[in-house]
């Protein structure tokens, strides 16, 4: 459900991302606003001790996701950094809703993509 979606905002999508998503009313929580400065591990353990999806643009979530298994990472990878467009494309992402949970969902300007975050190494 939308409404199960929580969402924490890594520092790199900037406060203006931050401040349009709560104004919609959705569930987001913003390093920036509350704990800025804090290293990205901190970031991962406020994600798994809140359950929130964390959404950034910072490349280092990727390792981070796959090493740590936050409830889910998305990171954003735009050719067109404006804040218009990183909402644009974090709202096109946020319609997967609980289907962000569990994955590294890796979104461009025109393109999503999914990968577990844990593995099945029988297979």
């Amino acid at each position: 459900m939308s409404e199960d979606l929580k969402l924490l905002l890594d520092e790199s999508l900037g406060i203006k991302v931050y401040e349009k998503l709560k104004s919609m009313n959705f569930n987001v929580q913003s390093v920036i606003a509350e704990r800025r400065g804090i290293k990205d591990m901190e970031v991962v353990t406020m994600a798994k001790l809140h359950n929130k999806v964390i959404a950034t643009m910072d490349k280092d979530f990727g390792y981070l996701a796959l090493s740590y298994s936050p409830p889910g990472v998305i990171l954003l990878r735009l050719r067109d950094p404006r804040v218009s467009n990183r909402i644009r494309v974090l709202l096109r992402v946020m319609e997967l809703r609980e289907k962000l949970y569990g994955f590294l969902t890796v979104a461009t300007d025109t393109e999503i993509r999914r990968r577990p975050l844990e593995f099945d190494l029988k297979e």
